[in-house]
């Protein structure tokens, strides 16, 4: 979509690359910005700006009050095209009492900097902004199109990405970078895996821990190629109350949720789909309420329920076996079962070509000096990248970016 540009004239004999200390103050500037959950209009005006002095096409797109993504776009408009994907906010930073240093404000030590969103993911979406301004600044690139996608509310509802992409503005991008942090320190790998936070080929992992005898990288690096979806549900059971003296005068609404959550949680350990890069479906029943008062019999329960779906049993088949079952358990009497989805966003994999990824391990090997140049694995995690798959199918996706497990988490 088009944008408005500004003219740049340069300066010539000027040196037109940035100084070091200029990249670690747009770093310090963003999470200077308190972003969290809210407030992504100063972290967008501030972008939009800092590219504006560079001569890059940006503009803010308003979503919600005091809430904008941002769209910029350097290149001759042509293809191959690809996308810069970053988020604008933050998780928050819990108690300060956690935190070593002012959390809103970035410190510097012993080569890190530390800070609510370093990791997850100022540092990232900074890097973004320093590549587009590098490149522009060399009339780079001579042919193809960049184009930074910076989105709002990735952290809690991802309705920024959902807001872009329904605008068009991924659809017809050939490649995509997601700047989530995927760094995991040398002596958290065995954790890291093991967690299932994330999946490995046992091939891989070998190749690792052979070539980490002969490295001193304090981290290892990798791309993420694929994802698992997730979705988050509530199941109601509705009951009647009644005296606790007489409880067979009422219907206990807990009594039919735990049948349910007992024929729910077998129906997960016999699902037999799995992914090779992304393992199986993860069930993960986190809340349970019912009842008000000991002396009444609960006319309503609930569980709320977040898992992580694979490719093989997409969301939609997913929510129509777990349909089925409340329909089964409400032909019984006295069952009154609802399944409500709150939110769902797709599995992100790639299909055929990996060529962005060659092109990354190539450019890691001699650069990152880690003990392999960013092997490829599959996570449990989620991103704005599922998003953008709605409306793009073919592109290729890859999660790659400064940072380390340190996210959402103090000291950051």
């Amino acid at each position: 979509m088009p944008l408005n540009d500004d003219t740049y004239h340069r300066k010539h004999g000027v040196d037109i690359f940035m100084k070091e200390k200029d990249k670690i103050q747009i770093v310090r500037d963003l999470i200077a910005i308190r972003t969290v959950n809210d407030n992504e209009q100063q972290a967008a005006d501030y972008l939009v700006s800092l590219l504006h002095k560079h001569g890059i096409a940006a503009k803010s797109i308003i979503q919600f009050p005091g809430r904008s993504n941002v769209v910029a776009e350097i290149g001759d408009g042509q293809h191959p095209k690809l996308g810069f994907s970053g988020h604008l906010d933050t998780v928050h930073e819990g108690q300060l009492s956690t935190w070593k240093t002012p959390p809103f404000e970035a410190t510097l030590k012993d080569g890190r900097i530390y800070g609510r969103g370093t990791s997850d993911m100022k540092a990232g979406l900074a890097q973004f902004i320093i590549t587009m301004i590098d490149l522009h600044d060399q009339n780079l690139p001579k042919n193809g199109t960049l184009r930074l996608l910076a989105t709002i509310s990735e952290e809690l509802t991802e309705e920024g990405a959902a807001f872009l992409s329904d605008e068009g503005y991924g659809d017809d991008l050939d490649a995509m970078l997601f700047s989530e942090p995927t760094g995991v320190p040398t002596d958290q790998l065995d954790t890291y895996f093991s967690s299932g936070a994330a999946i490995i080929s046992p091939k891989k992992l070998d190749e690792l821990y052979t070539a980490l005898e002969d490295s001193s990288a304090p981290e290892q690096h990798f791309i993420i190629n694929a994802h698992k979806g997730w979705m988050s549900y509530t199941v109601t059971s509705h009951g009647k109350a009644a005296h606790s003296s007489m409880p067979k005068l009422g219907i206990n609404a807990i009594d039919n949720l735990v049948q349910y959550y007992i024929a729910e949680k077998a129906l997960y350990h016999s699902l037999t789909e799995r992914n090779p890069n992304l393992g199986k479906t993860v069930y993960a029943p986190d809340v349970f309420i019912g009842g008000k008062q000991v002396n009444s019999i609960p006319d309503l329960a609930y569980e709320k329920v977040k898992v992580r779906t694979i490719p093989e049993l997409p969301n939609e088949k997913l929510v129509h076996k777990l349909q089925e079952l409340v329909r089964e358990l409400n032909k019984k009497p006295n069952f009154d079962l609802k399944l409500d989805v709150e939110q769902s966003e797709n599995p992100v994999a790639n299909r055929g070509t990996n060529q962005l990824v060659t092109i990354l391990q190539a450019h890691a090997k001699a650069t990152l000096r880690e003990a392999l140049p960013l092997p490829t694995i599959g996570s449990s995690m989620g991103t704005d990248a599922s998003e953008f798959r709605r409306h793009n199918s073919t592109g290729e996706f890859l999660i790659i970016g400064p940072g380390n497990t340190t996210a959402h988490q103090s000291n950051e």
